[in-house]
Parts: structure tokens; sequence; C-alpha cells
């Protein structure tokens, strides 16, 4: 009666039997590629943010080093910036 109801979806070594009414896929990939995959997708993940992040942070001081002739809030962002510039010592 559910092999009926089971249609196979191949891709290669790849299956998913889906089952109508269930609500749920069981797919058969193996644990090495499931874990490679999400290592991979993790690393993307991760360089991504990284990466967007200092876009984001360069944008930021870009648009603060305009804003530095502006006579009430100049002196403001020039004490930012030159503490963003200065080395850190121990």
């Amino acid at each position: 009666m559910v092999d009926k109801d089971i249609q196979e979806e191949k891709t290669g070594d790849e299956y998913s039997d889906v089952t109508a009414g269930r609500g749920h896929t069981k797919i058969h990939i193996s644990t090495g590629k499931v874990v490679l995959n999400n290592f991979l997708g993790g690393l993307a993940w991760g360089f991504g943010t990284v990466l967007g992040a200092t876009l984001v942070v360069g944008l930021v001081i870009f648009v603060l080093s305009k804003l530095n002739s502006i006579p009430i809030i100049g002196d403001f962002i020039n004490d930012i910036l030159q503490g963003i510039q200065q080395p850190i010592t121990r």
C-alpha cells in the first residue's frame, strides 16, 4: 500500500522518498557528503560575514572622514578617527 504512494527522485547515487500525505521527505545522502556540505557552507557564511563587516566599517570610516569639515561635529568625528587610526600599545 505504501509502495504505490512513494515517488523516487534520483540524482546520481542520492535519492529521496516522498510519501504522499506524510508531510516529510526521507533523504538518503551519505553522512560524509552532509558533513562536507555543511562545513563548506559554514566557511562561505563566515567569509561572507567578515567581508561584509569589513565593507561596512570601511564605508563608515570613509563617510566619517568626509564629515570632518562640518563645524559642530567635526571635532567629535576627528577624535573618533584619531582613536581608530592609533595603533594599540600595551
